[in-house]
């Protein structure tokens, strides 16, 4: 009788676990229906990530076709990048062949040629010359980085207001330092770079607030390359200010997570994916590559993570 007993309660716990594990394969937990695309007269943008490629541009050119055959349908005012704008071979000047191979072929064209990009810095950029991507910039004014890091506004038209402040996380990872290789990581002023950013968020009254760096805070995935210098610094930031997104890159996935009332978002490489498990904050993750379609109002932040196929993956609103 107790071998009965114990199948009889061994079975529902399999059942659970084949369930969860079904869950796990499919990127979800619950299911969930997508939202609907929003209409080229609504306030959109584009949110890419990872797009400087190694040994060949993997999907990178299906997923510029992709943000190009989009576009007509919900006209994205302007192009924000995660970082790692290039890989191995990064630039190392503002006129080095890279840019036009890299960059330019795939991104300069159709429908989304002439928008502006707002960039933040990661890890590959900083093995070339990180300077020099600030300083194509001012030949080149659809590219826009100033600085390594910097702030700024969007009126969206609809009753809602924007405030994105893009950091250059890359200098918070000790292990580069430590190594090597990533330029002049080591003589930047992270505590400079901490009191600015606390600054910028203390006098933030926009409807929104969006903190981008290249590195995520909260993810999941067995590559990781995170310092906990990087939580411990700035997480305590996003949560003093209450924003309400972090986006991010680096790790090569579609991710959604959520913690302390803040949505993390990881963007998806444009040319290769790498495999990812979740954790007890995931609510959406996904070994893919592809973009992320936003739309704003003054009530609703939307998402929507497409792939290399122009298929929508996954879709989350925000309401305030």
């Amino acid at each position: 009788m107790r071998t009965n007993r114990t199948k009889i309660f061994l079975f529902p716990t399999l059942l659970t676990l084949i369930i969860l594990l079904g869950c796990w394969i499919g990127g979800v937990f619950v299911h969930q229906s997508h939202l609907p695309l929003p209409s080229n007269k609504d306030y959109n943008f584009y949110f890419v990530t990872d797009f400087g490629s190694v040994n060949g541009p993997g999907t990178k050119k299906q997923v510029s076709e992709q943000m190009n055959l989009l576009a007509p349908k919900v006209n994205p005012r302007y192009i924000i990048s995660g970082g790692d704008n290039f890989h191995s071979g990064a630039a190392m000047t503002a006129t080095d062949p890279v840019w036009k191979s890299n960059f330019e072929q795939f991104f300069k064209t159709g429908y989304i040629k002439d928008m502006d990009w707002y960039l933040a810095l990661g890890n590959h950029d900083y093995t070339g010359n990180p300077q020099c991507q600030i300083e194509y910039g001012k030949t080149h004014p659809h590219w826009i980085m100033p600085a390594r890091y910097f702030t700024f506004i969007k009126e969206t038209g609809n009753g809602a207001s924007i405030r994105f402040v893009i950091l250059d996380t890359n200098p918070f990872q000790t292990d580069y330092i430590k190594k090597g290789g990533h330029a002049d990581a080591a003589r930047q002023d992270t505590r400079k770079q901490l009191h600015w950013a606390d600054s910028v968020l203390a006098s933030s009254h926009e409807t929104w607030k969006v903190v981008i760096g290249h590195h995520p805070i909260v993810h999941s995935g067995l590559f990781t390359g995170i310092g906990s210098e990087l939580v411990d610094q700035i997480n305590p930031l996003l949560k003093k200010y209450k924003v309400d997104f972090y986006f991010s890159g680096h790790v090569h996935s579609f991710q959604h997570q959520q913690k302390d009332k803040i949505d993390y978002i990881v963007g998806a490489s444009t040319w290769k994916g790498r495999i990812i498990t979740p954790w007890i904050y995931s609510k959406y993750w996904k070994n893919a590559t592809g973009f992320t379609l936003c739309s704003v109002d003054a009530h609703h932040f939307r998402f929507y993570f497409i792939n290399e196929k122009g298929h929508i993956l996954y879709t989350y609103s925000r309401e305030k």
